[in-house]
């Protein structure tokens, strides 16, 4: 059986409000390796490292509480759901969306559209 070791993550950017989506192969992840991903403003989204091809650990700066927060997990977790969505221990907001690209790309873009009119309707 083939999996698709190439997922997606969506973060909102601390520094510029900006939700991003970047897509990551966990198969390229060298064994100890740190691999970062940054806004096009150039602030650090997140890293996500595995020591052993089998656990992830993903560091993720929260746009909620301005902390970063440590999220692990192991492979199959990755592989075999659909998507998680990592909310902040310290206030419970969402604040990133990691798994299937398809899957991810269309949360997050509802996520948008939905937070767009919730701004529209607290202005008025």
């Amino acid at each position: 059986m083939l999996f698709d070791t190439n997922i997606s993550a969506a973060v909102r950017c601390k520094h510029c409000g900006k939700l991003v989506i970047k897509d990551i192969s966990l198969f390229n992840l060298s064994k100890g390796s740190l691999h970062e991903e940054r806004c096009n403003c150039g602030n650090k989204l997140f890293r996500i490292k595995s020591s052993d091809s089998k656990t992830f650990c993903l560091y993720i700066n929260c746009i909620a509480c301005d902390k970063e927060h440590l999220y692990l997990f192991n492979s199959r977790q990755v592989l075999s759901e659909k998507m998680k969505i990592l909310g902040c221990p310290n206030s419970r907001l969402d604040i990133a969306f990691v798994g299937n690209r398809k899957l991810v790309r269309e949360v997050a873009i509802k996520y948008q559209k939905d937070l767009q009119e919730l701004i529209k309707v607290l202005e008025v």
